[in-house]
């Protein structure tokens, strides 16, 4: 059974690029990504989310813009105390970390060059994927 990877993320399309390149980065590393959300708002979307980010091994959230949703859902992965694999944008106009989280390790990226990004998930999700084929 493949492992699962979860993104956590604002639905902005601003944010499809860099979901896009995590998940093509996880599935050559040997996970399974979750399926995109097929409810727009309300209670069935909530729900689906966390649904899936109990079933997920793994989860990358972009903190970028500090989005409250995000937050929510980055707590409660940490609840269950998922490996989390932090993303932020570097130019983003919220640039501060969140306290409680800022001596979390994390991927910082650039949205116009989405390889180092994508070369640093790589580098992290690989030996998870080992862990999980052994």
């Amino acid at each position: 059974m493949q492992p699962e990877l979860f993104v956590i993320a604002p639905f902005d399309s601003e944010f499809q690029p860099v979901r896009e390149a995590v998940h093509q980065v996880a599935l050559e590393a040997g996970f399974s990504v979750a399926p995109p959300n097929p409810y727009s708002s309300g209670s069935l979307r909530a729900s689906f989310i966390l649904e899936r980010i109990l079933k997920a091994d793994v989860i990358v959230a972009d903190l970028s813009g500090q989005n409250s949703d995000v937050m929510y859902e980055l707590g409660y992965a940490h609840s269950y105390r998922k490996p989390t694999i932090l993303l932020y944008n570097r130019n983003s106009d919220d640039y501060k970390l969140p306290n409680d989280l800022a001596g979390i390790l994390y991927i910082f990226y650039d949205l116009e060059n989405l390889s180092e990004l994508t070369e640093e998930v790589r580098f992290r999700i690989q030996p998870m994927a080992l862990r999980w084929s052994a």
